[in-house]
């Protein structure tokens, strides 16, 4: 069918400042009849350009009040100029990078561009944005989501690309792992998929699929036999579909995490969500009963108790964490990309050097390894990385992820019993926060307990 829309559609170009400084925009701003004169208006960010299924659904649910009058931005990948050079496409790196970099460009640069330029009167509530794309769009669309969900909670994604061209390929493990964000996301994929050097698009959009279900994603999607890749994207009859999933109780029910997947179920609660505090508290310091050890100039210093000292290992770097297993037999150290574990001698000697550990690290990352490390008393490690704090089994398997508020990234972090409950603390920068935690807590000084324990707790 021929889509017809209402009201005014405003088209131009941007060129960056930011992170993207010199790269230019095209975009559309597509103000419906509906919308115009009104304070509190939606906002739909489409990718690769104005999708009109999109805008004119929302302009139908608007008129029987399904969905908010709704501004629909438009966006195409940048361009580099380059004076005497070819120009670069920048899709890739706009679109399919797994990075907060094109997120934050929208969000904080290319939106108030265009609020101020067309005077587009958009809520200021995250429930009332929406995000939505096909192939790199649509992983463009969820990583918005992802990283900016103080901005966007509503995702439509057609066949993402979570592939190996940006990092996407760890999206599907980030979702099962990462505890849940409040986005809602109604996300289709199609049988005859691309199959290319960088991997499956098949396999990438049923492997985000079953991720969103996995760790419990206010979520639909859809699977169309003998179709191709994004065959609905443009598609109106669709696009009232998923809006209608999308926007379902809009105005009565906020966008919220329902429930967390089985796994972070076992450490927390979404009764207990992060509170900030002013106290921190003491550190437990990598020590045995026999000693205490330290890392000095590029090695592990042990520092018996009557006060003999001798180095004992090498250590990657100058300054990394340590931590020493709760039953005294293993000590952890930090490293590039993960931790290793060292067994612990008699007389604090070490024995071997394994692997423990391979932390989940961000695309762009500044430290590629662990701020701090945390022991507990059912033998796990806690990891604080700027992915959030990584819990690591007793055999060295991630099972969860913990951010902390607003991407803020832990530096420290420590386990603490107040009132009989267990809090883990985390510090970062000046400010501290805790949260109450479901299993293990603070390392005690009788390990005796411990070594019955499972391997596989």
């Amino acid at each position: 069918m021929e889509i017809t829309l209402t009201g005014t559609i405003h088209e131009g170009t941007y060129t960056a400042r930011g992170t993207y400084e010199g790269v230019v925009f095209p975009y559309s701003v597509h103000v419906p009849a509906c919308a115009q004169g009104r304070d509190d208006c939606a906002l739909l960010v489409t990718h690769d350009g104005l999708n009109r299924a999109d805008a004119w659904a929302m302009e139908q649910l608007a008129e029987t009040g399904e969905a908010p009058p709704c501004i629909t931005v438009g966006v195409v990948s940048g361009t580099l100029p380059l004076d005497g050079g070819t120009p670069r496409g920048m899709r890739m790196l706009n679109y399919d990078m797994f990075t907060r970099d094109y997120p934050d460009f929208v969000a904080d640069e290319l939106l108030p561009y265009l609020t101020e330029t067309y005077d587009l009167h958009i809520s200021p509530s995250p429930d009332l944005h929406m995000t939505s794309g096909g192939s790199s769009g649509g992983i463009s669309a969820w990583n918005m989501a992802w990283y900016r969900t103080d901005v966007f909670r509503r995702v439509y994604m057609s066949s993402p690309s979570f592939l190996s061209m940006g990092n996407g390929r760890e999206i599907p493990a980030l979702i099962r792992k990462v505890e849940t964000k409040p986005i809602r996301v109604w996300t289709e994929f199609s049988e005859h998929e691309p199959d290319d050097y960088f991997g499956s698009s098949y396999c990438a959009a049923d492997d985000a699929e079953r991720a969103l279900r996995f760790a419990g994603y206010d979520m639909a999607s859809a699977y169309y036999p003998g179709e191709g890749h994004c065959s609905r994207n443009g598609n109106p009859e669709n696009a009232l579909e998923r809006m209608r999933f999308l926007w379902k109780n809009w105005d009565t029910e906020p966008v919220a995490v329902k429930k967390l997947s089985p796994r972070m179920e076992k450490l927390i609660s979404l009764e207990h969500p992060w509170e900030e505090t002013d106290d921190f508290p003491q550190k437990t310091d990598a020590v045995t009963p026999a000693g205490k050890y330290t890392v000095e100039r590029g090695t592990i210093r042990f520092t018996a108790d009557d006060g003999s000292s001798r180095v004992v290992g090498d250590a990657p770097v100058w300054n990394v964490p340590l931590a020493v297993s709760p039953d005294m037999t293993r000590l952890y150290m930090g490293k590039s990309g993960g931790v290793i574990a060292m067994t612990i001698r008699p007389d604090g000697g070490l024995a071997g050097r394994f692997v423990h550990a391979a932390l989940h690290m961000e695309t762009d990352f500044y430290v590629s390894g662990a701020f701090d490390l945390c022991a507990s008393s059912d033998d796990r490690l806690y990891a604080a990385t700027e992915a959030g704090i990584q819990c690591i089994r007793s055999f060295g398997l991630i099972d969860a992820i913990v951010p902390l508020p607003d991407g803020l990234v832990p530096r420290e972090i420590e386990f603490d019993t107040v009132d009989g409950m267990t809090y883990l603390y985390a510090r970062a920068g000046n400010r501290i926060f805790r949260r109450r935690w479901m299993q293990g807590g603070r390392v005690t000084d009788t390990p005796a307990e411990l070594r019955n324990m499972s391997y596989y707790d």
